[in-house]
């Protein structure tokens, strides 16, 4: 939009010297050209040939909205108030336009000061640019006052079912202002390129743009449903897994960053003897063993919730669950909220999560 404006500018400044070009030493009305009001005394030292030798990015846009402000109220004192800038200053900063086009654009009147054939040349030549240019601001306000009150979170099909849905009217019911966008997949998306505010994964966060930290563990162990269970006993050991059906992925396991590392490994070892099924994404995981399939590695705490039975108790594993988000994110005073929220109740379930608390959601 910017570039625009320039070469808008640009034209309009070309026509309103063209016109002046016409008869060397005069300007459009044929009057002689005449010293700038902000010179003291002295003539004005600059013309076509400096405008000819400048790049029109040079001539700051600021200096146009200056102009239309003393242009509309007629008065450098009136417009230098509603500024709220000094009168020098803005005298001094309307020398550097003209300069730049040239052309004197104002001259003294008993009222205060009025546009010159060329400061009208260039007030009508650029009105369009100035309602376009408002009509950008408007827009984009409106846009940007949009996104301000909407949130974006990534998060893995389990949190996102089991742990963020549950909390949503908690959220809204402390602040009504935030709109939330879920997006609930398997894989980590990028928070750039998906203009995500946050991302709540499990495991190795694993991307360099991120900020955030971990802010709990979820706790991992073997289920089952009661149907399968009925059919045969349930295992005592690692080893008889050997003797089950297991509910594996159909794709490469993904790298978990644990201290529970050989729980993990001796499950897939398991899964790679005798599978009943493989299936992705994992969140299909749970209802494989709700239709008693075969046994799975869940997480506890979402496994539970879903009526699931754990066996082998005691062999467990568990993955860190990390709020990332970008660094910019707490330039927005709702999503420092939102983090704070999050933040919050991760804290306030942690030993769910981890599987140590069967009540507490």
């Amino acid at each position: 939009m910017m570039v625009i404006i320039a070469i808008w500018t640009h034209r309009a400044l070309s026509r309103s010297l063209e016109r002046r070009r016409a008869r060397p030493g005069e300007n459009s009305s044929g009057r002689a050209n005449v010293p700038s009001i902000w010179d003291d005394g002295g003539t004005q030292a600059s013309g076509a040939a400096d405008l000819q030798a400048t790049n029109v990015t040079e001539a700051n846009w600021d200096l146009f909205r200056l102009f239309f402000a003393v242009a509309r109220s007629g008065s450098v004192n009136r417009a230098a108030h509603e500024l709220g800038m000094s009168q020098p200053t803005l005298s001094r900063r309307l020398k550097e336009l003209e300069r730049y086009v040239g052309a004197p654009l104002f001259f003294r009147a008993t009222s205060g000061v009025q546009l010159t054939p060329e400061g009208q040349d260039l007030q009508r030549s650029a009105a369009d640019m100035m309602a376009a240019f408002e009509l950008f601001q408007r827009d984009l306000r409106s846009r940007v006052g949009k996104r301000s009150s909407v949130v974006r979170i990534s998060a893995t099909e389990g949190l996102t079912k089991h742990w963020l849905l549950p909390r949503v009217r908690k959220l809204h019911d402390g602040n009504n202002r935030v709109q939330l966008e879920i997006t609930s997949t398997v894989t980590q998306e990028s928070l750039v390129k998906s203009d995500l505010d946050f991302v709540i994964r499990m495991g190795d966060p694993g991307e360099s743009e991120l900020i955030g930290k971990r802010v709990a563990n979820v706790g991992f162990g073997i289920f089952a449903s009661e149907k399968y269970l009925s059919t045969r006993p349930a295992p005592r050991t690692m080893a008889d897994l050997r003797e089950h059906d297991i509910i594996g992925s159909a794709t490469e396991p993904t790298q978990i960053k644990s201290p529970d590392l050989k729980f993990f490994a001796n499950f897939i070892s398991a899964a790679d003897l005798r599978c009943m099924v493989r299936v992705t994404p994992v969140i299909n995981h749970f209802a494989a063993a709700v239709e008693g399939l075969g046994l799975a590695c869940l997480a506890i705490p979402f496994a539970r919730a879903e009526g699931l039975v754990q066996v082998l108790p005691g062999e467990t594993g568990s993955v860190g669950v990390w709020l990332l988000r970008r660094r910019e994110s707490d330039l927005r005073k709702l999503t420092r909220d939102v983090r704070r929220f999050l933040e919050s109740e991760f804290t306030r379930s942690k030993a769910w999560l981890a599987g140590e608390d069967k009540a507490r959601k």
